[in-house]
């Protein structure tokens, strides 16, 4: 099991790293892909896929985090305590105790607390988040991701960029993928915006 989890964080990496290199600003990428790293576009419920987030700056951001969701909220479950962020090349799995991947019941979303080793995000650093997940519904469902930098100054979160992508979950098919982009990064669904501008609580519970 770990000689398969290793190979997949080593194929879908690396092409994250190469998309980190045209990212402007702050950025988001997120896909729905399968053991060997290919994107996701026809799956059936319970076939097991990984979700996969990449953040990248061009600036220091204070306290960064990724607000992660699915629509339907039934469409995926996520094994949370088998999530691995690559921060920077170093790579931590997801502690019950300390996690920098968990539920938020009061913002009804997943949160990935990309500062969660510094409490910030240099230029040019890297963060990457690889979540297994179990597909349980069928339709269309979408990832959405949100990625949010505290400002002390206001006391509020700022909204940095966003990023959604969908697949179609359909009873009894077979799972079929498309190759990566070059980028290693999808192209995805561009309409996103299911969650509004957090308040302040949220990085209250981080700290």
């Amino acid at each position: 099991m770990r000689k398969s989890v290793t190979l997949f964080l080593l194929i879908v990496s690396l092409g994250l790293i190469l998309a980190s290199a045209a990212t402007a600003a702050s950025e988001v990428d997120v896909a729905v892909v399968d053991e060997n790293g290919e994107e996701v576009t026809e799956t059936s419920p319970g076939d097991e896929v990984n979700v996969t987030a990449n953040a990248t700056t061009d600036e220091y951001l204070y306290d960064p985090i990724v607000l992660v969701s699915v629509e339907p909220e039934s469409g995926l479950q996520f094994k949370e305590d088998e999530a691995v962020m690559i921060y920077d090349g170093d790579t931590f799995s997801n502690d019950p105790e300390d996690p920098f991947f968990f539920w938020s019941e009061e913002y009804e979303s997943w949160v990935w607390w990309v500062g969660w080793l510094y409490g910030d995000q240099y230029p040019e650093e890297v963060a990457q988040l690889f979540i297994p997940a179990t597909v349980s519904a069928t339709g269309e469902i979408t990832v959405n991701a949100q990625y949010f930098e505290w400002d002390p100054e206001i006391g509020e979160p700022i909204l940095l960029s966003s990023d959604s992508y969908t697949f179609l979950s359909v009873q009894g098919a077979n799972a079929e993928t498309v190759p990566m982009q070059d980028t290693g990064i999808p192209l995805g669904a561009a309409a996103i915006g299911i969650l509004s501008i957090v308040g302040g609580a949220i990085y209250g519970k981080l700290r």
